[in-house]
């Protein structure tokens, strides 16, 4: 099962993701890689969640929160 979220606030999630997720390490998908015009921004994510666990998934979304922190404070 997947997930989408819009970031509020951020145009393209692209370098958000490649960056912030990897040093988080939490995994997600750029909304770019789902695009059929390479190059397009997104201001979306995918998740996945099929085979989290309750505990799992509350330490994701709060690595997420910390992620989308950060990509808004760098944009400032």
């Amino acid at each position: 099962m997947f997930v989408w979220f819009k970031i509020k606030g951020v145009d393209d999630t692209d370098a958000m993701v490649k960056e912030g997720a990897r040093e988080l390490k939490v995994l997600l998908v750029p909304g770019t890689s789902f695009m059929p015009t390479p190059g397009t921004k997104s201001g979306y994510v995918r998740a996945a969640f099929s085979t989290a666990s309750m505990d799992e998934m509350d330490e994701a979304l709060r690595r997420f929160a910390l992620m989308i922190k950060g990509a808004l404070e760098n944009k400032r």
